[in-house]
């Protein structure tokens, strides 16, 4: 196997390979070497251990969803009575979509699995649960205050919708995901980077954005 460039990053993102494969509990620092084309005693050049390399991969996954948001902040500014479920729906299909491609498909998943093993990925999932009800109650406060015609929800109404919105998204995601993996799980080829580019369930997310939207008109 051809060398790739090793560096912290590098054994990071091997590492999560690994365990996106495997699980974190069987990732070994064999694993992770072969995959970088290295002798395992390399790896200690820039890592003490397994134990620390995990460890920079749940930084990794954190600092990766801190950056992902259902609706970019842009967004806010633009909602009115007109658009408002355009942009809502346009948001909500970006979000499914990206977690298709690498590595934010390892990250999902690998978190979802974790979270019930490992308090610091149970705290990224519920960090990135909160930021979806965050911003969908703040898309639904502008929505409503924005629409002509009818009563102005209260705080506690959006905040009854946003978690309806919240929790109903990501179960469907997680299930959206998991087809995906299993997919991927019995093609052969499965360490094919092109394979997580696989067609879009088109079906599935129709679906998906069909029931954020019927959330929405409640709210205007």
């Amino acid at each position: 196997m051809p060398k790739k460039a090793v560096s912290a990053q590098s054994i990071v993102e091997s590492a999560l390979f690994s365990a996106f494969k495997s699980g974190m509990g069987e990732t070994s620092l064999s694993d992770i070497a072969r995959d970088l084309g290295i002798k395992k005693a390399s790896l200690y050049n820039y890592y003490a251990g397994k134990e620390e390399i995990l460890g920079a991969l749940c930084s990794y996954c954190s600092d990766f969803y801190s950056r992902m948001n259902i609706f970019e902040q842009e967004i806010f500014a633009k909602i009115n009575s007109t658009n408002c479920e355009k942009l809502f729906k346009k948001s909500v299909d970006a979000y499914i979509r990206s977690h298709e491609n690498e590595p934010l498909f390892q990250i999902y998943t690998l978190v979802q699995s974790e979270k019930y093993f490992d308090k610091n990925f149970l705290d990224i999932s519920q960090a990135q649960g909160k930021k979806v009800f965050d911003q969908s109650f703040l898309f639904f406060k502008i929505a409503s205050a924005q629409t002509k015609g009818s009563a102005q929800k209260s705080d506690e109404e959006l905040r009854l919708y946003s978690h309806f919105f919240a929790d109903g998204i990501l179960t469907r995601l997680d299930y959206y995901i998991a087809q995906k993996k299993e997919t991927i799980r019995r093609n052969p080829e499965c360490d094919a980077g092109s394979l997580f580019a696989l067609p879009s369930d088109e079906k599935q997310i129709t679906a998906i954005t069909a029931f954020a939207v019927e959330i929405l008109k409640n709210v205007i």
